[in-house]
């Protein structure tokens, strides 16, 4: 007989996981409360990722008063690896987004290339990890199934660190206001308010956290399901439990509607007058190009 204490390393806590039960479910109904905001296609991505983190944690609450069996094991490690997953999609569909408010010119590659590349990166590791998750259900192919997953999280981890690389060109070159590469032409960006660096604030922060908890799985599965990392239940409330929550909830206030009533002007270089790139009457010069257009 197998006992769930055999498969976890412990007995999951079920204060610990009702605590984070009640507060996904909290952030679940925050992000459906933007649905009567924006109507967009990313505000239903979360939703997904807090709904599976939902059904992980239930699971968790299940093994802890059924400590026979091996359903609730597989389902939260299904669940609370897959999830994060949408958080990640989010994250890169709303740099695309700011990179469209702020203006193409402060971002390394143009806006949709990062919508191609990183959701499609996400995509790879989604079905990696979910054929590593499969098999980890079969007790014949259990250990091979593990390995297939820590694959899907190291090539997780590497792209997000490739999207840090590129988040950072991008927080710097608007922090600055010096465009990192040149465009077809002249984009007038929106301003920045205290609204925007909030909400851009929002989406760092979970970027940050996303990364934390890649990190902390990375290290989790490549010392195998037996080692202390993985058989500690207080590793993994604080580097995955706490990193997720916090992305659940700042990805909220992250879809702020000015997001997607904000986007940049473009015109064509030919429009402007030299002066436009220099001396103090820069802004006073766009301000006379978006009246006279």
């Amino acid at each position: 007989m197998v006992l769930e204490q055999d498969v976890f390393g412990y007995i999951p806590n079920n204060v610990l996981a009702t605590i984070a039960i009640i507060f996904f479910i909290i952030a679940f109904l925050l992000q459906v409360g933007m649905l009567t905001k924006s109507r967009k296609s990313i505000v239903w991505v979360p939703l997904v990722g807090t709904f599976g983190e939902i059904v992980g944690w239930i699971c968790r609450a299940r093994a802890h008063s059924h400590i026979q069996g091996y359903s609730a094991y597989i389902g939260q490690s299904i669940s609370l690896l897959i999830a994060p997953i949408f958080y990640s999609a989010e994250l890169y569909v709303l740099l695309y987004r700011w990179a469209k408010v702020y203006g193409p010119q402060f971002s390394l590659f143009p806006p949709k290339q990062y919508v191609v590349f990183f959701v499609t990166a996400d995509l790879i590791a989604f079905a990696v990890q979910c054929t590593g998750g499969g098999l980890t259900s079969v007790n014949s192919s259990r250990n091979l199934g593990f390995y297939i997953s820590l694959g899907g999280v190291i090539f997780q981890l590497f792209s997000t660190i490739v999207f840090v690389v590129l988040q950072a060109a991008f927080i710097y070159g608007v922090l600055k206001n010096r465009p990192i590469r040149k465009t077809s032409g002249y984009f007038l960006g929106s301003p920045r308010t205290k609204t925007n660096d909030f909400t851009f604030l929002c989406l760092i922060i979970s970027t940050v956290a996303i990364l934390v908890r890649l990190v902390y799985r990375t290290i989790e599965f490549a010392g195998g399901r037996h080692s202390k990392v993985a058989t500690t239940e207080l590793w993994f409330a604080l580097f995955d439990f706490i990193p997720i929550i916090i992305s659940a909830f700042l990805l909220t206030p992250a879809l702020y509607p000015c997001l997607y009533e904000q986007e940049y002007t473009n015109y064509p270089v030919d429009l402007l007058s030299e002066n436009m790139h220099s001396g103090p009457s820069i802004e006073m010069d766009k301000i006379s190009l978006q009246k006279a257009l």
